[in-house]
This record gives C-alpha cells, sequence and structure tokens, in this order.
C-alpha cells in the first residue's frame, strides 16, 4: 500500500510538470492581447475586450520610435486609452490585464 501511494504521487508530480511547462503567458493571465497603430501625438481608443476593467498594460513589441502611455481619458469596462508622446506613427503589440 506505501509503495502504490508513492507511485501515485510521482505520477502526479510528472503529469502537473509536464503541463505547467506547456503554459504560455495567457494562459497565466486574464487579459487581452491586441496589435494596433498609433498614429503620433495622439491618443487612441481600444475596446476592451474583458468583462472587467483592466489596471495595467504591457507592450509586447514596438515598431516605431514613439513612447506609449496610459490616455488621459478614463478607462472602463468598455474601452481603455492609449497615448503616444512621439512625433512618428507606433505599431504595438500590448496585452491589458487585471
Amino acid at each position: 500500500m506505501r509503495f502504490r501511494l508513492l507511485e501515485d504521487i510521482k505520477s502526479l508530480v510528472k503529469d502537473l510538470n509536464h503541463g505547467l511547462r506547456t503554459l504560455t503567458f495567457g494562459d497565466n493571465m486574464e487579459g487581452f492581447e491586441t496589435t494596433v497603430t498609433i498614429t503620433a501625438t495622439s491618443q487612441l481608443e481600444i475596446r476592451n475586450e474583458l468583462t472587467f476593467e483592466p489596471s495595467r498594460y504591457i507592450l509586447f513589441s514596438q515598431i516605431g520610435n514613439g513612447l506609449i502611455t496610459k490616455g488621459t481619458d478614463t478607462w472602463s469596462k468598455d474601452n481603455v486609452y492609449l497615448y503616444n508622446n512621439g512625433s512618428v506613427d507606433v505599431t504595438i503589440t500590448v496585452y491589458f490585464m487585471k
């Protein structure tokens, strides 16, 4: 009986190890990813795909020399806003999360 329990634990650890190694960033975070282009010195309204108001974002990639910040309008359950402080258009991939 004791050896069977040990084998069950080893099997469980093996299964968990495989499952945890294959998780992606999106599997671990409740959020959404989108790719958008923000024109120079302007704010972009992005439709919120979540059921709650996100509180933060991560830029995954950026093409163009700009500084992307949270927009001046208040984020809501419907929309989020990002602002391009640079003098050229910027294409970004961004992830919004809780």
